[in-house]
């Protein structure tokens, strides 16, 4: 929650003073892990609150306060549409000069975290954009976290089908990433992924090949198996897509083989064999048609 602006003692009322104050209790009460929080009452009185705010020509950042405090709280006993739609009109107002840029990436992440759990992309493609942009001078978020915010803001980018912005961040992300970690590093598979989705989606599927081969390596270098085998699969299916059933069913061979000689859960195994019976099925069904 933003910090207000302190109030001008001669020009605020004593009323106005303990609205403003009575508010900051309920925020922090809400901040509070370890406090018991009951909803309804505080619904109530936070609208009522706002209610008299709305009358003051002057109510702006106590406005957004009151609504943010009143989203949170629909959002925690359940009600995340109505919670995205009072974040929404809260972050909407001006938050003042005297904002802190830590709670404004907080308010705006939240926001579009419940807008992503409510698969509203194009709104939470929105606001991790503007928390990712407050981040740059947030004192709390170092580079991992403002990478990770910009990572969701990608995300959000493809699934509200802007693929090419989403590409943009990601080859931005892996560009910062590489110079921080190295370029083999294996913390750099889910962006190199995510980039692959990007180009699968614009149609470049040569692209999208070698990025996930790239992820592959990492994977495996790494011994990652869940995730090696997730590439694998990706790759049978691309490479089908491509009319290339010799290499899709290579790549399906080797999920079987490399389960076989390692340590890997019996499903994983169990699983990797039906993919590969099945696509042989296919594969001779298609053939006894032509």
């Amino acid at each position: 929650m933003m910090a207000m602006d302190d109030p001008n003692p001669q020009t605020e009322t004593a009323p106005q003073a303990a609205a403003r104050i009575r508010v900051a209790e309920i925020w922090a009460l809400l901040m509070d892990p370890q406090a018991s929080v009951d909803a309804a009452p505080l619904i109530s009185e936070l609208e009522r609150l706002a209610t008299r705010v709305r009358e003051r020509p002057d109510s702006g950042p106590e406005l957004r306060q009151i609504l943010i405090c009143l989203g949170t709280l629909e959002y925690r006993r359940g009600d995340r549409s109505k919670a995205r739609g009072l974040l929404i009109d809260g972050l909407a107002i001006d938050p003042g000069a005297s904002a802190d840029p830590n709670q404004l990436v907080r308010d705006h992440y939240f926001l579009a975290g419940v807008a992503s759990d409510l698969r509203s992309f194009q709104t939470a493609a929105e606001h991790y954009a503007k928390a990712a942009q407050w981040s740059a001078t947030a004192t709390d978020f170092d580079i991992d976290r403002r990478l990770g915010i910009r990572e969701r803001h990608a995300f959000a980018l493809h699934e509200a089908g802007r693929f090419i912005e989403a590409y943009e961040v990601n080859r931005s992300l892996l560009e910062e990433g590489e110079a921080r970690f190295g370029a083999g590093d294996s913390r750099l598979c889910t962006v190199i992924v995510n980039t692959a989705q990007n180009l699968y989606a614009l149609h470049r599927l040569a692209e999208a090949e070698s990025y996930l081969q790239r992820a592959l390596g990492l994977a495996k270098e790494a011994g990652e198996i869940e995730r090696e085998q997730d590439l694998l699969y990706q790759l049978a299916v691309l490479a089908a897509e491509q009319g290339q059933a010799t290499a899709a069913r290579g790549y399906l061979v080797e999920r079987v083989t490399r389960l076989e000689r390692g340590s890997a859960a019996g499903g994983l195994r169990e699983a990797a064999r039906r993919c590969l019976e099945d696509f042989d099925l296919q594969r001779s069904r298609s053939k006894a048609l032509t």
